[in-house]
């Protein structure tokens, strides 16, 4: 096997970019965010900064499948809350969290049907399911994919593909 080994330019330039991204949008979120959701925002920005003209960086994509993972996610805590079922499942004494499962179910369905795949988007359906409803986390998601999409734009004008 034959290991390549390149080093450019756009190597350091893009990698310090994307820090700087992820940085500042947990820095934004400190207060309200949770893990889950800095580290879908992160595969996200990982995915645009690396490979910044892969379709899944594409506004389709990269705004409609963050959307479709918040729109999974209302969808169902709506159905949850209507019938007052619980957001966990004890089998021999643990429990486990079903809500998140289904959650990313219905979310890489309707992306895929949809064709909006934004792959680190299904970490966001999975990231709102872990703490009670906060409208200001999906504002935040919003705000920080638009602030990525910006980025997004103008690496894909000046970067390269790195893999």
């Amino acid at each position: 096997m034959k290991l390549k080994f390149s080093i450019t330019k756009y190597h350091f330039i893009q990698s310090i970019i994307a820090g700087l991204a992820i940085t500042l949008i947990i820095l934004i979120g400190e207060s309200f965010s949770n893990n889950v959701i800095n580290a879908a925002i992160g595969s996200s920005v990982a995915l645009v900064f690396l490979h910044p003209k892969n379709k899944q960086n594409n506004f389709k994509s990269l705004i409609g499948g963050n959307f479709i993972a918040i729109v999974s996610f209302l969808f169902l805590y709506f159905i949850f809350s209507v019938f007052s079922q619980e957001l966990f499942i004890t089998i021999n004494d643990k429990d486990f969290h079903i809500f998140s499962g289904i959650s990313l179910t219905l979310c890489l369905l309707l992306m895929s049907i949809s064709d909006t795949e934004h792959i680190p988007a299904a970490g966001t359906s999975i990231g709102l399911s872990v703490n009670k409803f906060d409208p200001t986390l999906i504002v935040f998601i919003f705000i920080s994919i638009f602030i990525l999409y910006m980025l997004r734009v103008i690496a894909h004008k000046y970067g390269k593909n790195l893999f």
